[in-house]
Parts: structure tokens; sequence; C-alpha cells
């Protein structure tokens, strides 16, 4: 897959600067929300499965996705239940 040849320019970077910035403050600021207004275990654990979400996208994507990426997803997700459940 060949990637585009991008063309800089200061509208360019500066996008890019803004886009980096808000939304590394909005997922940061969103956490802390998530930590105050639940339980800890459950916010981070929540706050941890976005990896989980790049199997879907990778899906649209037409990627190879391998059944040991399959099977972590898997054992992520009986884990997430597990804490739901006796927790």
């Amino acid at each position: 897959m060949k990637l585009p040849s991008w063309q800089w320019s200061w509208r360019l970077v500066g996008i890019i600067f803004i886009t980096a910035f808000a939304s590394t403050y909005l997922g940061i600021w969103l956490q802390q929300i998530s930590l105050k207004f639940s339980a800890t275990g459950v916010a981070q654990t929540l706050s941890s499965t976005s990896p989980l979400f790049v199997l879907p996208i990778a899906a649209f994507l037409k990627e190879t996705i391998t059944l040991r990426a399959i099977l972590g997803v898997l054992i992520a997700l009986l884990g997430i239940a597990l804490l739901f459940i006796l927790g």
C-alpha cells in the first residue's frame, strides 16, 4: 500500500497540532471524568479496552486479522465479563 504524498503547509501543520492537542486533552479529561463518576477499577478496565476497537477498524480496511488477535480479544472480553459478573 503506497502512502499518498503530502504537501506540507502551515495550514496542515496547524490542523495536525490542533487535532493532536485537542484529542490528547479530551482523552485525558474524559478519563478523569470517568474516574470521578464511577468505580476506579471499572473505569480503568474500560479505558484499557481501547485496543480491542482496532480489530473492527482493521477488518473494515481489509487488513489480515489473525486467529491469535481474535483469541486475544475474546480473552479480554471474557475478563471484562468476569469483572462485571463477580464484581
